[in-house]
């Protein structure tokens, strides 16, 4: 990717103060803590890799028009097995907020360029959940 600003742009700088922020976040260190434990867990981790390949067969089943509705219980009730494994669960939750936070802020980014201005909270998209339910 072609660099556009330039190393010691003032909005670069900007940025690493906004990731300086969001390391230094409770946030941040609640939930790399749980990422970190799921990445000292063999087990989880190949119950979760395990299960991403089941999603990415049935992916493409439904591509070729092929799932079956024993297909989606079979998916729920893997789905149901990882997360009944604390580490795994808590490893999924915390790869979610950590999604929720770069998309809330692209989010912003992005509609302040469109708009030219920064964004009031009704253009960002509508309502939330709640703070860092990344659900938006």
């Amino acid at each position: 990717m072609t660099e556009i600003l330039s190393p010691n742009s003032a909005i670069l700088e900007k940025a690493r103060e906004l990731c300086s922020l969001i390391l230094q976040s409770g946030e941040y260190r609640e939930n790399a803590s749980k990422i970190e434990a799921f990445f000292n867990d063999d087990a989880a981790q190949v119950a979760y890799r395990q299960f991403s390949k089941l999603g990415e067969r049935l992916h493409q089943k439904q591509h070729d028009g092929e799932l079956t509705q024993a297909d989606i219980d079979g998916y729920d009730k893997e789905m149901a097995a990882l997360r009944s494994n604390p580490v795994t669960a808590e490893f999924m939750d915390a790869e979610k907020t950590f999604n929720g936070i770069v998309g809330q802020i692209a989010k912003f980014v992005g509609k302040s360029l469109e708009l030219g201005r920064l964004p009031e909270p009704d253009e960002l998209g509508g309502g939330s959940c709640g703070s860092g339910c990344g659900c938006h």
